[in-house]
């Protein structure tokens, strides 16, 4: 299953594996149950026949041994003497020497044993485990539907708006982004920086909101980037959901300056993986923007 970060792979994994094991619902279609002994015991991680290979405490990786101990298992007869159920959560954390270790049981093919891994980002596996595996992609969910989701959690409305808007269909960031009062802080600064530019006037405030934000650097990028291309895919400001992020003055921003501003943000980044100063950066990008956006505000 592949999908941005928080659209659900992992509930509809664990609730998939829940569905091949349970054994309370008379047919296939009201599985899981979520009552019967299987159920319950697959929701405690008690079940013999669910295997969920993952990373060793303090450890980011899932390393060969995992994988190991896992195929010494499968090697066994069931101990329920019915299907058995892998779970990979993350599967992009396996090592190399960890994926080369699970293809061969995934050639072999056992009967009755499934195997269910999620994943962020596709290019991380290996193509032969790619290959090997029935690729199910999960979409990003409507703004509509994560906001209707946040509602019935108890946010705000006004907050709710907001958080469809920014979480780019991803209900567990929108859900992560409530809690974390440093990505509102940021959003702020990238207001008061980059967003605020109007001329070479505007450089020196821009530089002082940008003072001391090098351990935020990453985060202020990313938002500013999110900022842009959602302007950019916004017939007109007002029809976008952040409408309120942006001065008014960014209403009639050309498409060809926005993407010359999103490949600064690309320099910035690559200029930052090479170590390049945060202060010097920082105003490499809020020079680029000022020249951009003094051709259209006037």
């Amino acid at each position: 299953m592949i999908g941005e970060s928080g659209v659900g792979k992992r509930t509809f994994a664990r609730l998939l594996a829940q569905a091949l094991l349970c054994k309370g619902a008379k047919d296939e279609e009201h599985k899981p149950c979520g009552e019967c002994r299987d159920c319950r015991r697959f929701l405690s991680r008690t079940h013999p026949d669910a295997l969920f290979p993952a990373p060793l405490a303090k450890e980011k990786t899932i390393k060969i041994d995992a994988l190991r101990q896992m195929i010494d298992t499968l090697s066994r007869h069931s101990l329920e003497g019915g299907r058995r159920v892998v779970v990979i959560e993350n599967a992009e954390k396996m090592t190399p020497q960890a994926q080369n270790c699970l293809l061969k049981t995934l050639e072999d093919g056992a009967a009755e044993t499934y195997f269910l891994l999620t994943c962020d980002v596709e290019s991380a596996l290996l193509p032969t485990i790619r290959s090997r595996c029935r690729c199910v992609r999960v979409q990003p969910w409507e703004a509509g539907r994560i906001e209707q989701a946040l509602l019935k959690r108890g946010i705000p409305a006004d907050r709710a708006k907001a958080l469809s808007a920014y979480c780019e269909g991803s209900l567990g960031r929108a859900l992560q982004m409530q809690e974390d009062a440093s990505y509102w802080q940021a959003r702020e600064t990238v207001k008061r920086s980059f967003l605020s530019a109007r001329g070479t006037a505007s450089l020196p405030a821009a530089a002082q909101a940008l003072k001391d934000q090098k351990d935020n650097g990453d985060r202020l990028l990313d938002i500013l980037e999110q900022e842009i291309r959602a302007l950019l895919h916004a017939e007109t400001l007002n029809d976008s959901d952040r409408a309120d992020d942006f001065p008014s003055a960014w209403q009639s921003a050309p498409p060809a300056s926005l993407r010359r501003i999103l490949e600064a943000i690309l320099t910035a980044r690559q200029w930052k993986n090479a170590n390049v100063g945060w202060a010097a950066l920082s105003e490499g990008l809020m020079q680029t923007i000022s020249e951009e956006t003094k051709t259209w505000q006037v």
